[in-house]
């Protein structure tokens, strides 16, 4: 799929949930158009999974052009280009791209229950557009994401494929990824916290050694 493809399928997905199933709670935004996935080359060798471009700061959505801000310089970028600096990937060679494409007026991790509830087109359309890429291995961003694409009888917890101890807030470095049974792209997903939980102390001692980890794998 080209990304005028996917934007146009997003707007008819964003409109139709709009009029038949918004919430109250947390509704579809449609003054902006879809977020478009990032993609330089054809040569891609990884794919990142976002959930969706809704930052909590309502003025600054307008200058989201791209996927994960990754046509600007930003804390984020910087993110994502130390996972490819691991990985030994240039980010010429990824493909990032959201779950939900468009805006809701609220950030929607917050009722998780509603991209449950819109989910279905959503991941049908996801699978659309990845499927080109059979061969890059997921990495999915946040923990939110992973509750949505993991099977419910499986762990849904980032820690748990992280390996954390509770008692010694470690790792006991028996690492773990998302077999293609397991999820609902029926890929292999490597699931890594968002940049914001990166900081926070276990994910940043273990994000190297996961993240070699990903790398002995792929």
């Amino acid at each position: 799929m080209n990304t005028s493809e996917i934007i146009q399928k997003s707007i008819l997905i964003r409109d139709y949930l709009k009029y038949f199933n918004d919430h109250d709670e947390n509704k579809i935004d449609t003054e902006l158009l879809p977020v478009p996935p990032f993609k330089i080359s054809n040569k891609i060798k990884l794919i990142i999974i976002g959930q969706d471009p809704t930052i909590r700061h309502k003025e600054r959505r307008i200058k989201i052009d791209t996927t994960l801000n990754l046509d600007k310089s930003g804390a984020l970028k910087t993110y994502i280009k130390k996972i490819c600096e691991i990985l030994k990937i240039e980010i010429e060679n990824i493909y990032a791209t959201n779950v939900f494409k468009y805006f809701y007026k609220f950030p929607p991790a917050d009722k998780l229950e509603i991209l449950q509830d819109h989910l279905a087109p959503n991941l049908k359309l996801l699978n659309d557009e990845i499927k080109s890429y059979k061969r890059a291995p997921i990495i999915t961003l946040g923990e939110p994401v992973l509750k949505l694409l993991i099977k419910k009888d499986n762990p849904q917890k980032m820690t748990y494929y992280w390996d954390y101890n509770s008692k010694t807030k470690k790792t006991n470095g028996k690492f773990k990824y998302s077999l293609p049974e397991e999820n609902l792209v029926n890929r292999t997903i490597f699931p890594i916290p968002h940049q914001p939980s990166s900081n926070k102390e276990f994910y940043s001692k273990t994000f190297e050694k996961y993240l070699s980890f990903i790398r002995e794998k792929i």
